[in-house]
């Protein structure tokens, strides 16, 4: 499986702005949940990786690309409506 690796242009990795998310109690714990399975320090670690594969998603479906789930000899395309 091809590996794709993006990085962060030199002058965006050392600025900062800081953004402040109103979240519901629902919402903030699957924030929580989701950091403990990804093993993130922080849910702005989170949001930033999320970030980068939505952005990662989005550029592929403009592509033309298809999201495909494969387990063993099982292969279904999904379709994410946003």
């Amino acid at each position: 499986m091809h590996k794709e690796v993006q990085t962060v242009p030199r002058q965006f990795a050392t600025e900062r702005q800081r953004l402040q998310l109103d979240f519901t109690p629902e919402a903030f714990a699957r924030l929580e949940e989701i950091r403990v399975q990804a093993k993130a320090r922080s849910n702005a670690e989170v949001v930033r990786s999320s970030l980068r594969l939505f952005e990662w998603f989005l550029q592929r479906t403009k592509e033309g690309y298809t999201l495909q789930l494969a387990k063993d000899d099982l292969v279904k395309e999904v379709e994410i409506v946003l």
